[in-house]
């Protein structure tokens, strides 16, 4: 999804998250990292990609928050390149009060990238 399209800033991270696909309930958590995290979504660095529509549990922790996030998303499109590859994933339930830490993550993130640069 094009940025354009997008309701809520992203931001790039380097986090670490583990994937479970939900149409296979025996199946083993994969890690991954989150690459870039927005309040309804993240792209997901993985060397083992699942397919479009597929829906996972995302579980994951940032550092303004000590709880785990535990989120259920779908598997929108898929990249496939040498340098990168993973999946671009919509949240499709996450609790409001964990959007909301997400949300203020960002923002934090934002103003310290800002005040970093002098602006």
């Amino acid at each position: 999804m094009g940025a354009d399209k997008r309701r809520y800033r992203r931001l790039d991270t380097d986090l670490e998250a583990r994937v479970k696909s939900l149409a296979e309930p025996g199946s083993e958590p994969m890690d991954v990292r989150i690459t870039n995290l927005g309040p309804e979504g993240a792209f997901l660095r993985a060397e083992e990609l699942l397919p479009v529509q597929t829906q996972i549990a995302l579980d994951f922790r940032i550092d303004s928050y000590p709880k785990e996030i535990n989120v259920i998303a779908k598997v929108l499109w898929l990249k496939k390149t040498e340098n990168q590859r993973g999946m671009g994933c919509q949240f499709v339930h996450i609790p409001l009060f964990e959007k909301n830490i997400i949300i203020d993550y960002i923002l934090r993130r934002y103003a310290e990238h800002q005040a970093r640069m002098g602006s």
